[in-house]
C-alpha cells in the first residue's frame, strides 16, 4: 500500500514538473500546459507498454500506476500489439470503449452535483 501511495505521488510530481516546464520554458498558458502534460504522460505510457516496462511498474507499484489516462493508453497499446495481425483498431476500441463510456457517465453524474 505504501508503494502505491509513493508511486502515485511520484507520477503526480512528474506531471506537475512537466506542467511547470511547459508553462515556463515554452510560455504556454494554463490550459495548453495541462494538455501537453497529459499528452506527454499518455505517450510515455504507450511507449512503456511494448517492452513490458508498464506491466513491471504496475506489478511493483500496484494501484499507484492506475492513473486513468495512463492506464487507458496502456490498454489501447497492449490491445493493438496483441491483435496487430487481425485489425488492431477494432480491438483497441472494443477494449477501451467501456472505459470511455464509464468516464462519460461519471462526468455527467459529477456535473449534476457540482
Amino acid at each position: 500500500m505504501g508503494k502505491a501511495f509513493l508511486f502515485g505521488g511520484f507520477i503526480a510530481v512528474v506531471g506537475q514538473a512537466l506542467h511547470d516546464m511547459y508553462s515556463i520554458w515554452f510560455h504556454m498558458n494554463e490550459e495548453e500546459a495541462i494538455r501537453w502534460m497529459n499528452g506527454t504522460l499518455i505517450v510515455c505510457a504507450a511507449i512503456f507498454t511494448p517492452n513490458r516496462l508498464y506491466r513491471r511498474l504496475t506489478q511493483f507499484a500496484g494501484a499507484g500506476m492506475i492513473v486513468p489516462m495512463m492506464s487507458l493508453a496502456n490498454i489501447w497499446s497492449a490491445s493493438a500489439l496483441e491483435h496487430r495481425n487481425e485489425g488492431a483498431t477494432e480491438h483497441m476500441f472494443s477494449v477501451g470503449g467501456s472505459i470511455i463510456v464509464t468516464l462519460i457517465v461519471a462526468s455527467y453524474v459529477a456535473a449534476l452535483f457540482l
